[in-house]
This record gives C-alpha cells, sequence and structure tokens, in this order.
C-alpha cells in the first residue's frame, strides 16, 4: 500500500505540456485552468515553463489566463538554439518575448536554459545583470550546465557584483542519477537549491511503455519530433526497459503502489534532494486526472526497503548507460 504521512512536498508544476505546438498534449483553458486549481489546493504556487515550450505557445496560455494575478509564481527559461543565442541582443530579445507571453513586466525567476558554448560567460552575464537590474526577475537559475560551469558563472557574478545564481534545474531520477557526482556537491557549497526534472524518465518508469511499441503521435517519445528524439536519445533503449520491468516485478507485490507512485516516492525520500535547503522536484500533467494522481504520490511516504533496493538494482544496470546531465 501507498503510505501516509503529514509530508508536505516541494511540487514545482511543469508546464510544458500546456498548449499547442511540439509537445503539447493540453489546449482546452478549462482543463489547464482546473489543473493550476488542482495544483493549488495542494498548496502549491510556483509554474516552471520556458521559451521553448510548445514554440512559445505554453507561455502564451499563461499569460490568458493571467496566472500571476491568481497568485501563482512563474519561472521561465531562454534556450540557446543556435550558437550565439545568448549574445546580449538575442537573449535580451528571447527574455522580452517571455514576458510578452506570460503579459509580465517581470518572472520570479529566469534560467539560462542551457549553455551557448559560442558566447563568453561573462558577456552574457552582464546581460542578464541589465536584465535584472531593470528588475524583470527576481531570481537567476541554471539548467542544464556542467558543475565546473555552475562554478565559473558564479565566481563572475560575484567578483562583478552582479546577482548569484540561486537555483539549478537538473535531470534526476532513480534510474538517471549523474548529478549526485559532483553537482549537487557543487549546489550545496554555493548554497543553491535544486529542483528536478524527469523525475520519471519523461514517464518510461510509468511503466505503461512498450519497447518495441512505438509511442502515439504526439507523444513524449514520439521520434518523429525533435522533442521525441531528445527523449528516446535519453532514455529508449532495451536496458532501460529492463530496469523498469525489474522495479514493476518488485512494486506489483505491494498492493495499492503503482509505478509512478513509487518514483515519485523515491525522489522525494530516498534521494540526494534536501527540501530543508529549498530543493524541490517539476512534475508534468497530461490531464486533471493525471494531476490529481501525481499530486498525491508526492504526498506519500518513504518506501518499503524492498522497492528502494529495486530501484539501486535497477540503476546498476542503467548507470554505464546514462546521459549527462549538462549538455
Amino acid at each position: 500500500m501507498a503510505g501516509t504521512t503529514s509530508f508536505k512536498p516541494h511540487v514545482i508544476l511543469g508546464t510544458m505540456t500546456f498548449g499547442v505546438g511540439v509537445g503539447g498534449r493540453i489546449a482546452d483553458r478549462a482543463t489547464i485552468g482546473a489543473i493550476l486549481s488542482e495544483f493549488r489546493a495542494h498548496g502549491h504556487t510556483e509554474l516552471d515553463t520556458a521559451r521553448m515550450y510548445c514554440e512559445g505557445n505554453t507561455e502564451e496560455v499563461l499569460g490568458e489566463l493571467g496566472v500571476v494575478a491568481q497568485g501563482f509564481k512563474v519561472h521561465t527559461k531562454a534556450y540557446p538554439f543556435k550558437l550565439g543565442d545568448h549574445k546580449p541582443e538575442k537573449l535580451t530579445a528571447t527574455f522580452s518575448a517571455s514576458l510578452k507571453a506570460l503579459n509580465q513586466k517581470k518572472v520570479d525567476v529566469f534560467y539560462l536554459h542551457a549553455p551557448d558554448h559560442a558566447t563568453p560567460f561573462e558577456v552574457t552575464l552582464k546581460a542578464v545583470q541589465e536584465l535584472y537590474e531593470a528588475g524583470h526577475f527576481a531570481e537567476l537559475g541554471l539548467s542544464n550546465y556542467a558543475a565546473w560551469q555552475v562554478m565559473q558563472i558564479y565566481q563572475i557574478c560575484k567578483v562583478n557584483g552582479y546577482v548569484l545564481p540561486t537555483l539549478y534545474q537538473g535531470m534526476y531520477n532513480a534510474l538517471t542519477r549523474d548529478v549526485e557526482k559532483e553537482l549537487i556537491p557543487c549546489l550545496r557549497a554555493l548554497n543553491m537549491r535544486f529542483y528536478v526534472y524527469n523525475p520519471l524518465c519523461g514517464g518510461l518508469l510509468s511503466g505503461f511503455h512498450k519497447f518495441e511499441t512505438d509511442p502515439e503521435k504526439g507523444a513524449r517519445f514520439d521520434p518523429n519530433t525533435s522533442q521525441g528524439e531528445r527523449y528516446r536519445d535519453r532514455y529508449w533503449n532495451k536496458t532501460y526497459f529492463d530496469a523498469v520491468e525489474h522495479v514493476k516485478q518488485a512494486v506489483a507485490k505491494h498492493e495499492g503502489m503503482t509505478m509512478v507512485n513509487a518514483s515519485h516516492r523515491w525522489v522525494f525520500h530516498h534521494s540526494k534532494l534536501d527540501q530543508s535547503k529549498g530543493d524541490g522536484v517539476v512534475i508534468g500533467v497530461s490531464s486533471v486526472k493525471h494531476a490529481k494522481e501525481n499530486l498525491k504520490d508526492c504526498e506519500d511516504g518513504p518506501l518499503p526497503k524492498d522497492i528502494v533496493d529495486a530501484f539501486d538494482e535497477a540503476y546498476a544496470q542503467t548507470k554505464t548507460l546514462q546521459q549527462n546531465y549538462f549538455r
């Protein structure tokens, strides 16, 4: 059975499925509104988005719904699709497009979504500081940077008196633990919070996917989309599927427990996450029912030892195949 405790998880709602375009699964505004209401009913207010989600439409949807006026906190990101996209003029244009779509003058967190390997950090961070001084964001976040890059960025900001990065969002789950070696110790040293994305391996840990079966069109692992290519490259291989099956067999022995429930509980109770330091987990949803189930799962207590052991044994299989947490 699922464990019931008074545990209050730090959950952030991932919105990449909201809207139309690549990755979009929910376009109906009433459905999205119901999901947001359910999220808030569980005591959460942080919404994670990005300029790249649904090719900009996700931010537009959030803007149309007036989420800030409803009391939600918005975090957005600027991804460098091309080399040079984090040069001042392009970064500023991307961020300005986000603010316009969100119908806001400011967001709570602005992330550099990944490194732009053609633009020196000093150049990018000067532009970031100008946006900060103009009052357009409250906190600076980083995502998909290597630990040494995080340290370098932090030092550049500190030396120049810029806003310091206080938050990192990274890929982490029971079968992909690369962040544990260097990144998390780095974040602890810098007093930066860690937000997890992909706690379910992009959905693979739901246990519903079959290696030999093609996913439905437009789904997370659809090989015909750019998003699908990225996720298949991360997780779609026989070893990962075998690892999931190993955990499924252990979970099946516990009445009422599901793979999604077990996977969320692993992240909150058996990983290197530390909520006392402000760490949290970004969860995704595809329906109101999905939102209710996921939010409840996150509130459950620690796992039985045999399930934790099964996850560790599964990770022993995937460890040599896991992708780097950085890009």
